[in-house]
């Protein structure tokens, strides 16, 4: 069972969620081992480069693990079929291609991941490099030695120094993104920034006033008669809001003043002075009236399976359209990365069987240590 617990441990310090799965060397002749490999394809060739960063065999066949292992408990979970070798997509695409070219992104994301915490300066901090070597003492306890800890790597195929990379790809990313969050660093976004970016991404700012249609306890719908009183003073309200029109600074106060008194939106006291979203964040009624609006100007009254809206459409608020795109400003920043990098194979990767080293590790998972 120890090597389950060590393999489950490399799964844990991926980027991705985990599978436990075992890592076999890969030799030039496409074929397998499963014991103590010191020379050869696993440990002295680079199957994929990114920039000038290399991916050992070793580090291939474990992205090619995790990935094989993912789809077959994905496809199980969805369709109740187990993984087939044999299965071909509507577009052509056959299986073994399809996993190749995921372990191919798989490596390519982690080559730029490490490339960028090197042009960043994203190191492990004191407490990370303690939590690893905590982790990595447990295995070696298990074992009785370091050298024993060692030694069963070298029978999964895997080399400490893979081993290394694997375990520290999460903390590269969390520091990343630190440094992103950080004022100072070559890699902080200010708020300005992030505005900008919201902006481009159709950002929006709007206020509005709920009178709902539904009892927002039960959730059942009011009555006709309660519908129309409803709507009557909707009706009234948007009066009020007619007469103040033209004096942006005033109709603000106004509406604000008539949400905080009437609106029934439960999410005012979290938002009490309006959304800021993009398309596919709201109801279509909602969505459809805000974006229609000029800055300033108040919209009809909406109907919606809330109830009756009224919107008013404001300047984009900038710090929650900041915080609204903070985590997904970096994420493009990242994939932009690894799509612009440039990305280049060796025979070796070419000529890879998939299905061949997967079946393999399979095998090799189920002998014990």
């Amino acid at each position: 069972m120890i090597k389950k617990r060590l393999l489950s441990f490399l799964g844990a310090a991926a980027i991705a969620a985990a599978l436990t799965f075992a890592v076999v060397s890969l030799s030039p002749s496409n074929g397998f081992t499963s014991g103590t490999i010191h020379s050869g394809l696993c440990y002295e060739a680079t199957g994929v480069a990114v920039d000038g960063n290399g991916a050992s065999a070793d580090l291939i066949a474990y992205w090619t693990g995790y990935n094989v292992s993912y789809l077959d408990s994905y496809m199980q979970y969805y369709t109740g079929a187990a993984f087939d070798w044999d299965y071909t997509f509507e577009d052509g695409t056959s299986i073994t291609d399809y996993v190749k070219s995921n372990v191919l992104m798989a490596v390519k994301q982690h080559l730029v991941l490490e490339n960028l915490a090197e042009e960043y300066g994203a190191t492990l901090t004191d407490e990370q490099k303690a939590a690893i070597e905590t982790s990595d003492q447990a295995y070696i306890d298990q074992y009785g030695s370091e050298e024993a800890f060692e030694a069963e790597l070298n029978k999964l195929g895997m080399r400490r120094e893979t081993y290394d990379r694997v375990s520290t790809s999460n903390y590269l990313y969390q520091n990343l993104y630190q440094l992103y969050n950080t004022e100072g660093s070559k890699l902080y976004a200010s708020d300005e920034d992030l505005a900008l970016y919201a902006a481009e991404k159709n950002y929006i700012t709007a206020d509005h006033i709920l009178l709902t249609t539904k009892d927002t306890t039960t959730g059942e719908a009011l009555s006709d008669e309660e519908k129309a009183e409803k709507k009557a003073l909707a009706e009234e309200i948007k009066q009020k809001l007619d007469a103040c029109e033209g004096d942006l600074t005033a109709l603000t106060a106004l509406f604000r003043e008539l949400a905080d008194e009437y609106s029934e939106d439960p999410g005012r006291e979290t938002y009490p002075t309006g959304y800021t979203f993009t398309t596919g964040a709201m109801v279509p009624e909602f969505e459809a009236a805000a974006y229609a609006l000029a800055e300033g100007a108040v919209s009809e009254i909406v109907e919606s399976s809330f109830g009756y809206h009224i919107l008013l459409r404001l300047p984009l608020d900038k710090a929650a359209a900041a915080d609204a795109v903070r985590e997904t400003y970096f994420t493009d920043f990242f994939s932009g990365r690894v799509e612009s990098a440039v990305i280049a194979t060796s025979a070796e990767f070419d000529k890879l069987d998939p299905q061949v080293l997967y079946e393999t590790i399979q095998a090799a998972a189920q002998v014990e240590g």
